[in-house]
């Protein structure tokens, strides 16, 4: 009889008790009056009150294997529907005020959610379609962070934000693709033109060398008689050259005939 009596207040004490985990932040309240703003590790005696745990770990939104897409517009304004996600965690600093406001993880987390979201619509109405999918996109998730950060508040700490996808309507989407496709053209073609003027650059410097060149070859020819005489005789010199190319006698001023004849 004993036993049995031990082993009912045994498992009373027990009921009594709640498990307090290193990563939890736990309220204690008796009728909804806060009597431990946070309690300790391990097993604590409750009897006739209630603990309420918060987790402090990073919190995904949405869950693994989950997906959260919403719609925008954009500041042009053009409805966009992106696929966002985000890592947070409650401050330590603010969680029991967290607490006091909400009474529960569940009022808490839906909070934060409409946060999130509302964060993420108001980043987007300050980017144009353009915008997003250019070369900027890089820092729209850091828009996005900021933003959801600001409504937040101090009620959670934003990590991380990924904005994993953001599709425009079909219409949209296919006139950014041609645009990027004729941009891509045009580059293709301002390039070539680059190039063409080079060429034509150089063609035009040759020239102009060539022509100063001759040019201040004549004025030196003007000025120097003897260079001209020199250059008219290696010129004779060379034309001879090449007239007697592979005759054994040549006689200049003369013809074929006279080759043949014999002195007298």
């Amino acid at each position: 009889m004993r036993s049995s009596f031990a082993l009912l207040a045994a498992a009373l004490v027990v009921a009594g008790c709640s498990s307090v985990d290193t990563t939890e932040h736990c309220v204690l309240t008796r009728y909804g009056r806060i009597i431990e703003p946070r309690m300790s590790t391990g097993l604590n005696f409750t009897p006739l009150a209630k603990a309420t745990c918060f987790s402090m770990t990073d919190k995904n939104f949405p869950e693994a294997g989950g997906k959260e897409t919403m719609e925008a517009q954009t500041r042009d304004p053009i409805t966009v529907v992106g696929d966002v996600g985000i890592v947070y965690a409650y401050d330590p600093a603010t969680i029991l005020q967290l607490f006091e406001d909400k009474r529960t993880p569940e009022a808490a987390e839906a909070e934060i959610l409409n946060a999130v979201r509302e964060g993420y619509r108001n980043a987007l109405a300050s980017w144009t379609v353009s915008q997003i999918f250019s070369a900027d996109r890089a820092s729209l998730s850091d828009s996005v962070r900021s933003h959801i950060q600001r409504k937040l508040g101090g009620r959670a700490i934003v990590k991380q934000v990924f904005v994993r996808d953001i599709k425009a309507p079909a219409a949209i989407e296919a006139a950014r693709i041609e645009a990027a496709k004729q941009a891509q053209i045009l580059d293709r073609a301002i390039k070539q033109f680059q190039i063409d003027s080079v060429n034509a650059r150089a063609t035009v410097i040759g020239a102009e060398a060539q022509a100063t060149a001759k040019r201040l070859e004549a004025q030196a020819y003007s000025q120097n008689r003897e260079l001209l005489q020199l250059r008219i005789a290696e010129a004779q010199a060379k034309g001879l050259s090449e007239a007697c190319k592979g005759v054994t006698t040549c006689v200049i001023g003369g013809s074929v005939i006279d080759s043949w004849k014999s002195p007298r």
